[in-house]
């Protein structure tokens, strides 16, 4: 695709984003509604900013230009954090964690459930994969020099008996072979002979070609049909990668090669272009700011018969003193750069829009008195999406780009930013000078005034007000000595930073739940499917640790616990969790930390390098596998894990995640219900359980896998052998069709097809998931604390009702 392509796609991404703004601002202006009138405009605006989080990944993944680029950037990351915070909207709205499309608004939109899902963007790790691969292949050779190997495939090695078995075996089918072309001949020949005496009319060619062209027939009737079910989607394609996608590959790595070269010219061009101005104008500038100054100030004598006060930096220096006296005299300089006389005026326009729209937000949030009644809560990121789409159609949407086919970055903007830049530096220098000025020229007034005998008041410093004070702690460095490479490398020696796979999160297969929104529109509490969990996995994990300003601004979520019972896929989920953010994994799990780091002095190191050492290498998962054994009442004689080690300390590890740190905890267990709940629940923040696979993910994970492996044939039929896998995990299954895929097995595929007899064979040896499971897992999740609170809602709001049919009735 060539630089118009992405730059049309841009300009109608940037028309959608005008109208999901719009869309947006109109929910703000509604203010509180009712919770069932409310859920549907947020679903529509989820998919909306959905669409719109794909469509700027694909601009910024491939387009070159670097200024243009930098804009992408800051929508795709407002455009994503504006999808959280309408997330947690739906999630305090339908008090469920799982937030189902609505069909009008797929339809409304054209949009599928699978393209409503949010995907991961590239940038992630394509941005990384230099430091990401640093770091792996660090902790891989410090596991080489312990002596640790990674594990290699094992060759196949044969006895004697068992090879003379395979010649055998060969040499009979040779045989077998040659018997059958000698027989043929023969038959061939007295074929021939009976033609020869009259005894068939028909003659050789007649018969050949009748059987060649019935061939030719059918064989053109099987193409036209396999085409027509490739067309409606009833077949799957070829798995191979066809020419023309692997084409398109190749265009694409060669665009994003060309575009780090980009990158690279933009970023020297800014340090010489920079050195040039600051060479030429410096001097200039600065002779400029101070004459105009001290102008300015002996106006100010001349005008009130005393000296100015000069506002500190942080209160906006000089430009702030001349608005502030009421002069009416700006900067001639603030007049000569049109980029910071453009910027500031947006800068404040924007921020008294931002003040009026959301100027009630400082107050305290004043809880509705109905509970079907719910206000949406301001949003951090909705007024950084308007003004960077603002800029972007102000600077690049009608920007001719005739002049520069090669998408280079543009002298003229980088001159118009740096001079600002280079304005305000040395506007500090020269304004802290005129501030030693004015302390020497008070004094000499004052010395002035009193030798005449009259009264100086004296002025009075102004006491600096900062902030509001920062919550965190400041927590004592126990290895201040240490370097980060040391103590990465002590972690890594002793098991709790660990290598792990690389994983895709879509490699988690499930079908959606299609009739979430149907059930709750009637009242029913509808049950997630195997795709509801990764959606929710994106939200919560991925997307907000993936990007440093989302995980500042969007609402915290420290800590999440994965249940459900084995093979179901929650390590899966962890290893995706850090292979799509390029993520280092600490792993807590009581097993892993026996006997390392002995006694209480040790384990208060340990807390301490984990927490260190997270927040250097950030993104980091710490990971705790078994999650429920600390919390447990009674431990085995039989457990020498010692699981309640961390018990106390478990609370201050995930109070001690800040916004700033893109550091989560996530806690992995078969059995929550065994812990003592409610320290399990002062733990963890959210709770997302793995339910059992509905007859939709099974389907689609057998056609995906048999695909993939080349074992799909019509001759099998999925659809009994997705009602025989039922019960038993995705795990489970796949475990079942490694065995009975073996080498022999998949050679013998193009001529015996795969039975699904031969898989329910394999998986009646492996156990399922049973109901007395399935029961005790329904039960713990109704002891939630988001499953508890919405119980308690619906409990009122049913009483509510009630008690006003009660009312109508007696009028």
């Amino acid at each position: 695709m060539s630089n118009k392509t992405y730059a049309d796609l841009l300009c109608e991404t940037s028309e959608l984003i005008v109208e999901a703004t719009q869309a947006d601002e109109a929910v703000f202006e509604a203010g509180a509604a009712e919770r069932q009138a409310l859920q549907p405009l947020l679903s529509e605006l989820r998919i909306r900013y959905t669409v719109l989080l794909a469509r700027l990944d694909t601009v910024y993944d491939q387009m070159l230009q670097p200024q243009k680029r930098l804009i992408v950037k800051r929508l795709l990351e407002a455009c994503m954090g504006r999808l959280i915070e309408i997330k947690h909207d739906l999630v305090e709205i339908n008090m469920s964690d799982y937030t189902y499309d609505d069909d009008e608004s797929l339809r409304k939109l054209e949009v599928t459930p699978f393209e409503a899902e949010p995907i991961v963007p590239q940038y992630f790790i394509r941005e990384r994969e230099q430091e990401v691969e640093s770091r792996r292949q660090f902790i891989l050779d410090t596991l080489t020099k312990l002596g640790y190997e990674p594990p290699k495939p094992q060759p196949l090695v044969l006895t004697e008996q068992q090879a003379v078995l395979i010649i055998q075996s060969h040499e009979r089918a040779r045989q077998g072979r040659l018997r059958g072309q000698f027989m043929k001949e023969i038959r061939l020949l007295k074929e021939k002979g009976r033609d020869q005496k009259g005894e068939m009319t028909a003659s050789a060619a007649t018969a050949i070609q009748r059987v060649w062209r019935g061939f030719i027939a059918r064989r053109e009737t099987r193409r036209r049909k396999r085409e027509e079910q490739l067309l409606i989607g009833m077949e799957l394609p070829p798995y191979t990668e066809s020419k023309e996608l692997k084409r398109a590959e190749e265009v694409k790595d060669y665009r994003r090669k060309l575009q780090k070269t980009r990158e690279e010219e933009y970023k020297k061009a800014l340090d010489t272009i920079e050195e040039s101005l600051r060479s030429k104008n410096g001097t200039k500038i600065n002779e400029q700011i101070g004459d105009e100054l001290r102008r300015w100030i002996t106006e100010y004598y001349d005008r009130t018969e005393r000296l100015p006060e000069f506002p500190s930096e942080e209160g906006g220096g000089s430009r702030a003193m001349y608005s502030r006296q009421g002069t009416g005299m700006d900067s001639e300089l603030s007049k000569m750069s049109p980029v910071s006389s453009k910027d500031s005026k947006r800068s404040k326009e924007s921020k008294d829009k931002k003040s009026s729209k959301n100027g009630d937000n400082n107050k305290p949030k004043e809880e509705p008195e109905d509970l079907n009644i719910y206000q949406c809560t301001s949003s951090v990121y909705l007024q950084d999406i308007v003004n960077a789409n603002e800029e972007f159609e102000d600077i690049w949407k009608f920007k001719d780009d005739i002049d520069n086919p090669h998408e280079r970055y543009y002298k003229d903007m980088i001159e118009r930013e740096k001079i600002v830049k280079i304005e305000q530096e040395i506007r500090n220098i020269v304004d802290e000078m005129m501030r030693n000025e004015l302390e020497l020229l008070q004094a000499a007034f004052n010395r002035d005034m009193a030798s005449k005998g009259k009264k100086v008041k004296k002025q009075q410093k102004k006491v600096r007000r900062g902030g509001k004070k920062s919550k965190k702690k400041k927590e004592k460095d126990l290895t201040p000595d240490r370097t980060t490479e040391s103590l990465f490398e002590e972690l890594v020696s002793n098991g709790i930073i660990k290598p792990y796979p690389i994983v895709k999160i879509d490699d988690f297969i499930g079908e959606k739940g299609y009739l979430g929104s149907h059930f709750r529109n009637e009242g029913q509490d509808p049950s997630p499917c195997l795709g509801d969990v990764r959606q929710l996995i994106k939200e919560y994990c991925i997307l907000p640790l993936g990007s440093e300003h989302v995980r500042t601004n969007a609402p915290l979520i420290r800590s999440v616990l994965i249940s459900g019972p084995s093979g179901s896929g929650k390590k899966m989920l962890v290893h995706a969790i850090c292979s799509e953010t390029g993520a280092m994994l600490f792993d807590l799990t009581p097993a892993n930390i026996v006997g390392k780091y002995p006694g209480k002095s040790g384990l208060i190191m340990l807390i301490h390098l984990v927490i260190k050492v997270s927040r250097l290498l950030q993104p980091s998962v710490i990971w705790m596998d078994d999650a429920d054994r600390p919390f447990v009442k009674k431990i085995p004689k039989t457990d020498k894990t010692d699981p309640k080690r961390l018990k106390k300390d478990l609370v201050k590890i995930i109070k001690g995640i800040y916004p700033e740190d893109r550091v989560i905890f996530v806690g992995t267990s078969k059995t929550p219900w065994e812990a003592e709940q409610k320290l399990l629940f002062q733990c963890y923040n959210k709770f997302i359980h793995i339910p059992r696979a509905d007859y939709g993910s099974i389907s689609l994970m057998w056609r995906s896998r048999l695909h993939k492996a080349g074992a799909l044939s019509p001759r099998l039929d999925l659809s009994c052998l997705s009602r025989v896998s039922d019960s038993y995990t995705i795990g489970t299954l796949l475990a079942a069709l490694n065995d009975v895929l073996t080498t022999k097995r998949r050679l013998q595929l193009r001529i015996r097809a795969l039975t699904a007899q031969e898989v329910a064979v394999q998986l009646s040896y492996r156990e399922p998931v049973y109901a007395e499971q399935d029961a005790a897992a329904d039960a713990w999740w109704y002891k939630t604390p988001m499953e508890k609170k919405r119980q308690k809602i619906m409990q009122r709001m049913q009483e509510l009702q009630q008690e006003a049919e009660e009312k109508a009735a007696a009028k």
